[in-house]
């Protein structure tokens, strides 16, 4: 029978546990310091503020005050903390394996996480936190920290796609524009500082929410989908995507995104939220359209083993809720490309927290079972799947919910009533993420273990 195309050197899930690809002889860990540091960043920060924050909008946490650096400190602990240390630790790790080069070196992926780290880590505790001239201080320096840190993640993604095999794969070029839409990132970061310093801490709404359509759709869906395009559809037993089924969309999404980049020029109002309508609405047709052709929203992953497919559904449902979010967002876009004035708040809240808790918090847990190392040796015992590998999609499903109908509810629900229920959407994934790092702290425990029984030195 013939294999599909991509299945032969992809080897995600090896025919044979002993292979080179599941257990190397030497192992580079580095990715595992990203792992980490994206679930501090969540656990400590991004899903810990989703509770607190709309706590303290209520009065029942006395913060009401600052409730606008809350939300900041909020968004990029989850966007650039949580998402982007993820993405940057398996981008570095898949990219050099898909093109054909060797791993980078932790020599560079080691600084690269330090500059990632310590610039959200400042932001999320200076932007809220720290008054005065120290945290406006603070916030310039964790910009240029964050800056550096993703124009290095861009420069090495960009020399290892030039020197690597130049096969015409839809990957290759979705890695591509992820790489300069991380470089982008990092000049906008850097500005988004000197902003929020200039602005009592609070980097102006014109210019924040742009930047966190641009950051969801330039920076982290370009690798999302690129590297499900390599692998997602192999496990379903589909071909992967030909560069010309992944053009349109792909063209779409890019294209959108540089219209939103373009509304943040020196640009009449009205000008610059059609821009940003029109972008928007790209984007979103084109979330709605690369889930089928780069996931996968429907089927069964029979080509993985039995104990990994429990992954595939939390990637299942991580693209049926990017259709959701996509209709949500192109909804959105048109309404603001139709009047000119900023529409749907209620809509573009919900898609936000849509892709966040769908594209990239479901992928993330999926992804990583799939394709991490530290999984490796768990995916090849035997058995069903155990509690604690199906529990966060439950948690994250019921959060999406809550969340998603908190947002929809703009118009129809007071505001103590929607902030109750994202606050219980903020519990519920912070569960999840909890139940799924301390999978990842057993994994490593059992390593070992595990290496003894199946005989690896």
């Amino acid at each position: 029978m013939t294999r599909p195309r991509g299945q032969d050197d992809l080897q995600l899930e090896p025919p044979t546990v002993k292979s080179a690809e599941t257990v190397p002889a030497v192992e580079d860990r580095s990715y595992l310091g990203y792992i980490g540091g994206a679930l501090v960043m969540a656990l400590a920060g991004g899903f810990l503020l989703a509770v607190l924050l709309p706590l303290a909008i209520t009065g029942v946490l006395p913060w009401e005050e600052r409730t606008p650096q809350l939300t900041q400190a909020h968004g990029w602990a989850q966007l650039q903390g949580f998402a982007g240390l993820f993405v940057a630790g398996m981008a570095m790790r898949l990219i050099p394996r898909f093109a054909g080069r060797q791993p980078i070196r932790r020599t560079v992926t080691l600084p690269v996480l330090v500059l990632l780290l310590a610039g959200v880590v400042l932001r999320t505790v200076a932007q809220p936190a720290i008054t005065g001239r120290p945290g406006e201080v603070l916030l310039v320096v964790a910009g240029l920290l964050s800056g550096a840190g993703s124009l290095a993640v861009a420069a090495v993604l960009a020399v290892t796609l030039a020197k690597g095999r130049r096969k015409r794969e839809p990957w290759r070029y979705f890695a591509f524009a992820g790489a300069a839409w991380w470089a982008a990132w990092a000049v906008l970061t850097v500005v988004a500082g000197f902003r929020a310093a200039d602005n009592a801490r609070y980097t102006p709404a014109t210019f924040d929410e742009p930047l966190t359509w641009i950051v969801t759709f330039g920076a982290v869906a370009n690798f999302v989908w690129g590297v499900q395009s390599r692998s997602v559809p192999v496990f379903f037993g589909r071909k992967t995507p030909s560069v010309r089924a992944a053009l349109a969309p792909g063209l779409l999404l890019n294209g959108g995104t540089l219209l939103i980049l373009v509304s943040l020029l020196d640009l009449p109002d009205v000008a610059a939220q059609r821009l940003q309508g029109a972008g928007l609405l790209a984007a979103g047709v084109a979330s709605c359209w690369l889930a089928p052709v780069a996931g996968s929203v429907w089927g069964t992953a029979h080509r993985l083993r039995p104990r990994a497919r429990q992954a595939s559904h939390y990637v299942l449902a991580a693209n049926v809720v990017t259709v959701v979010a996509g209709v949500l967002v192109a909804y959105a876009g048109a309404r603001t490309l139709g009047t000119g004035e900023f529409e749907a708040f209620g809509a573009r809240d919900a898609a936000r927290h849509a892709f966040g808790l769908g594209m990239i918090t479901m992928l993330i847990i999926g992804m990583a079972r799939l394709v991490a190392p530290v999984f490796a040796l768990e995916r090849a015992e035997p058995g069903s799947t155990r509690l604690f590998e199906r529990a966060p999609l439950w948690l994250l499903v019921a959060a999406v919910v809550l969340r998603v109908g908190a947002g929809l509810a703009f118009d129809h629900m007071d505001t103590d009533g929607r902030m109750h229920l994202a606050a219980a959407a903020g519990v519920l994934a912070w569960l999840a993420l909890a139940v799924f790092a301390a999978s990842v702290v057993r994994a490593i425990r059992a390593e070992p273990r595990m290496k003894a029984l199946l005989g690896f030195k």
